[in-house]
């Protein structure tokens, strides 16, 4: 199986998109280096596009041992708890089940020059699972499209996703 070259997830719930660097450990963990990217909804597919290439840019791969000593030290936990408060606090709800209801999410990654963007069920407030190993609704495109065909493939995605919430 061919190594996968970068990791993001994006979101959307028709106040805000976020996509967020995803390195990978012995799991895939948001990782508290990379900034997170935010924008309005009225964002075009090239700002779109732009942003998850910049998330995936990001990404990185660490060994088991610093992947755990990362984890015990809190610092995954304490970054994705403060990116909460602070989409809370700038988008005004008063709790995440509000900020989540609705929240669409996609799986994306970068592997052998292909973007896959996976679109999945929201099955509960925070939690997430994947449509299908290799489905329809799986998107795949070329890493040298443009951003703005980047932006389209990702919106697509966030189309494509369900949910029970």
């Amino acid at each position: 199986m061919e190594k996968i070259d970068a990791v993001a997830n994006a979101y959307f719930n028709e106040d805000f998109f976020y996509i967020c660097t995803m390195s990978q450990g012995m799991l895939d963990y948001v990782d508290p280096d990379a900034a997170p990217h935010y924008l309005e909804p009225g964002a075009n597919d090239a700002e779109l596009g732009e942003a998850l290439r910049l998330a995936l840019r990001e990404s990185k791969c660490v060994s088991a041992e610093n992947f755990q000593n990362l984890f015990k030290s809190g610092v995954i936990q304490n970054a994705e708890q403060e990116r909460v408060a602070a989409v809370m606090a700038r988008y005004g709800y008063k709790t995440k089940r509000a900020m989540y209801k609705n929240m669409r999410c996609c799986w994306i990654k970068l592997q052998g020059g292909v973007i896959e963007i996976k679109p999945t069920f929201h099955k509960s407030m925070d939690s997430y699972t994947g449509l299908s190993s290799g489905g329809p609704e799986i998107i795949h495109l070329k890493d040298a499209v443009s951003d703005a065909e980047v932006g389209a493939a990702l919106r697509e995605g966030f189309a494509r996703c369900t949910g029970a919430l």
